[in-house]
C-alpha cells in the first residue's frame, strides 16, 4: 500500500512539474535582517523576478503574467540600517522591465504594468514616501526619484512610447503625470524647500512638458492623488511647455489645445513671491515667454489665433505689483511687454492680423533703489491688421492707451524721464496709413490724438508742465505737429478736410491755439511764446 501511495505522489509531482518548466520562469529571493515578507507569483512564462530585502519589516509583492516579465526589488541599503518598513508592489502582464529601489525608511512604491515595452524605474531613498506607477499601452518609459522625505509621485501612462520623469530632492511635495496619447514627454523636478505641488496631463500626441520648482509652495496644478486641477494640459499635438518656479507661493497654468505651440514661464528670483502666470493657447504655431521677478507679478495669455508671438518681462528684483494680459485671437501678432518700477499694468488685445505690439513700463534705477519709475498704465488694442503700436513709460503714474481700429496705422508714445511724471496720452486710429506720436517730458501733460480718416500724420511734443494737446483728424492726406514747452498750454487741432496742414508752436506759459481745417489744401501756422497769447484758425467751413 505505501509503494502505490508513493508511487502516485511521484506522478503527480512530475505532472506539476510540467507545466513549470514550459513556463521557465525565474525566482531569486535573498532576505537578511528581520521580518522580512515576500511573496513572488509567476504565472505567465519567461519571467524574472530578483528580490532583496534587509533591515527589518519590509515587504515586497510580485505578480508576473504574460510573456518576459521582469522585477527587480531592492530593500537593503548595504549598511544594515534605515531600511525598514518598506512596501513593494509590483504586477506585470507583459513583456516589461520594473525597478524598485528603497534604501530608507516606510516608502511605498506600487508598479503596475500591462502591455510590452514598458520600463519603469522607482528609487526611494528618502523616508515616508510614495510612488505609484500605471502604465498600460505599449513602449512606455518611467523614472521617479525619490531622496526627500514624504513626497508623492503618481504617474500614469495610457498611450504609447510615453516618456516621464520624476525628481523629488526636497520634502513635502506632490507630483501627478498622466500621460493618454502617444509620444508624450515629462519632465518634473522638485526641489528647494519643499511642499511644491504639480499636476500635468497630456492627451494630444508628441507633446513635451518640464517643470522645475525651487523653493517652497510653488504650484503648477495640484498634484495630489486623485487631484483634478491641472497645472499643465495638452490636448494638442506637438507643444512644449516649460515652467520655472523658484522663490516661493507661485502658481503657473498653462494650456495648449492647439498644434506647434510654444510655452516658457520663469517665475521669481530666490526672493521672487506670490506670481501668477497663465497661459492659454487654442490656435496653432504661436510662442509664448513669461518671466516675472520681484513680487506679486501677474501675467494671463490668452492665444486663440494662429502664429502670434508674446513675451512678458516683468519687474526687477525690487520692482513688486505688475499685472499685464495679453489676448491674441487673430494670426500672426507679436506683442512684447516690458515692466519694471512698481505697480505696472498693461493690457493687450490683438483681434486682427499682423498687428505688432510693444509696451515698456518704468526703468531700472540709476543709483541703488532711485530713479525706478512706477504706478504706470498702458493699454494696446489692435482690431484692425498690420498695425504698428509702441509705448515707453517712464518715471512716476503714467498713463498710456493706444487703439488701432483700421490697417496699416503706426502709433507711438514716449512718456517721461527720470523726473517724469503724471502724463496721459491717448491716439485712437480708426482709418487706414495713418501715423501718430506723443513725446511728453516733465510732468502734468495730456495728449489726445483721433485720426478717423486716412493717410493722416499727427506729431505732438510736451515738455515742460500742465499742457495739453488735442488733435482730431477725421479727413485724409493731413499733416499736423504741435509742440509745447514751457508751462501749461492748450493746443486744439482738427482737420475735417482733406490734405491740410498745421503747425503749432508753444513756449513761455499760459498761450492758447485753436486751428479747425474743414476745407482741403489749407496751411497753417501758429507760433506763440511769451505767456498769455491767445489764437484762434478757421479754415474752411464746417459740415451743416
Amino acid at each position: 500500500m505505501k509503494k502505490i501511495i508513493l508511487g502516485s505522489v511521484s506522478s503527480l509531482a512530475l505532472l506539476a512539474a510540467v507545466p513549470a518548466l514550459a513556463q521557465t520562469n525565474d525566482s531569486d529571493v535573498t532576505q537578511t535582517g528581520s521580518g522580512g515578507v515576500v511573496n513572488v507569483n509567476q504565472a505567465g512564462s519567461n519571467a524574472l523576478s530578483t528580490v532583496t530585502q534587509g533591515g527589518a519589516g519590509n515587504a515586497a509583492d510580485v505578480t508576473q503574467g504574460g510573456n518576459g516579465a521582469e522585477s527587480v526589488v531592492t530593500q537593503d541599503n548595504g549598511v544594515g540600517s534605515s531600511d525598514d518598513g518598506n512596501v513593494a508592489t509590483v504586477n506585470q502582464d507583459g513583456d516589461s522591465f520594473s525597478n524598485v529601489s528603497q534604501t530608507n525608511d516606510d516608502a511605498v512604491a506600487v508598479v503596475d504594468q500591462t502591455g510590452d515595452g514598458h520600463f519603469s524605474n522607482v528609487a526611494q531613498s528618502g523616508d515616508d514616501d510614495y510612488a505609484s506607477v500605471a502604465q498600460t499601452g505599449d513602449g512606455n518609459s518611467s523614472s521617479v526619484s525619490q531622496s526627500g522625505d514624504v513626497n508623492y509621485a503618481g504617474v500614469s501612462q495610457g498611450g504609447s512610447g510615453n516618456g516621464s520623469v520624476v525628481a523629488q530632492t526636497s520634502g513635502f511635495n506632490v507630483a501627478t503625470i498622466d500621460q493618454t496619447g502617444n509620444g508624450n514627454q515629462s519632465g518634473l523636478t522638485q526641489q528647494g524647500l519643499g511642499a511644491n505641488s504639480a499636476n500635468v496631463l497630456q492627451e494630444g500626441d508628441d507633446n513635451v512638458s518640464t517643470i522645475t520648482q525651487g523653493g517652497t509652495d510653488n504650484s503648477a496644478g495640484d498634484g495630489s492623488e486623485d487631484a483634478t486641477v491641472r497645472g499643465v494640459i495638452q490636448s494638442g499635438d506637438n507643444n512644449l511647455s516649460t515652467i520655472v518656479q523658484n522663490g516661493g507661493l507661485q502658481e503657473a497654468f498653462v494650456e495648449q489645445g492647439g498644434d506647434d505651440n510654444v510655452s516658457s514661464i520663469n517665475q521669481g528670483g530666490v526672493l521672487g513671491g506670490a506670481h501668477d502666470a497663465s497661459v492659454v493657447q487654442a490656435g496653432d504655431g504661436n510662442t509664448s515667454e513669461v518671466r516675472q521677478r520681484g513680487y506679486l507679478a501677474e501675467a494671463s495669455v490668452d492665444q486663440g489665433g494662429d502664429g502670434n508671438s508674446s513675451v512678458v518681462d516683468q519687474g526687477g528684483d525690487l520692482s513688486t505689483d505688475h499685472r499685464a494680459l495679453v489676448s491674441q485671437s487673430g494670426d500672426t501678432n507679436s506683442s512684447d511687454i516690458v515692466q519694471r518700477g512698481f505697480e505696472q499694468n498693461a493690457e493687450v488685445t490683438q483681434s486682427g492680423n499682423l498687428n505688432t505690439a510693444n509696451v515698456d513700463q518704468g526703468r531700472d534705477p540709476t543709483f541703488l533703489t532711485f530713479g525706478a519709475g512706477s504706478d504706470h498704465d498702458s493699454r494696446i488694442i489692435q482690431s484692425g491688421d498690420e498695425n504698428v503700436a509702441e509705448t515707453v513709460q517712464r518715471g512716476t503714474r503714467q498713463d498710456a492707451f493706444i487703439e488701432q481700429i483700421g490697417s496699416f496705422n503706426a502709433a507711438s508714445v514716449d512718456q517721461g524721464s527720470n523726473s517724469g511724471e503724471d502724463h496721459y496720452a491717448s491716439i485712437t486710429q480708426s482709418g487706414f496709413e495713418n501715423d501718430a506720436s506723443v513725446f511728453q517730458r516733465g510732468s502734468d501733460q495730456l495728449a489726445i490724438v483721433t485720426q478717423g480718416g486716412d493717410r493722416n500724420i499727427s506729431g505732438v511734443s510736451q515738455t515742460g508742465s500742465g499742457h495739453e494737446a488735442n488733435v482730431d483728424q477725421s479727413g485724409s492726406d493731413n499733416f499736423s505737429t504741435v509742440g509745447q514747452s514751457g508751462n501749461g498750454h492748450f493746443a486744439d487741432v482738427t482737420q475735417d478736410g482733406s490734405s491740410n496742414q498745421s503747425l503749432v508752436a508753444q513756449s513761455g506759459s499760459g498761450n492758447s491755439a485753436t486751428v479747425a481745417q474743414y476745407s482741403d489744401a489749407n496751411v497753417s501756422t501758429v507760433t506763440q511764446s511769451g505767456s498769455g497769447h491767445v489764437a484762434t484758425v478757421t479754415q474752411g467751413s464746417p459740415m451743416p
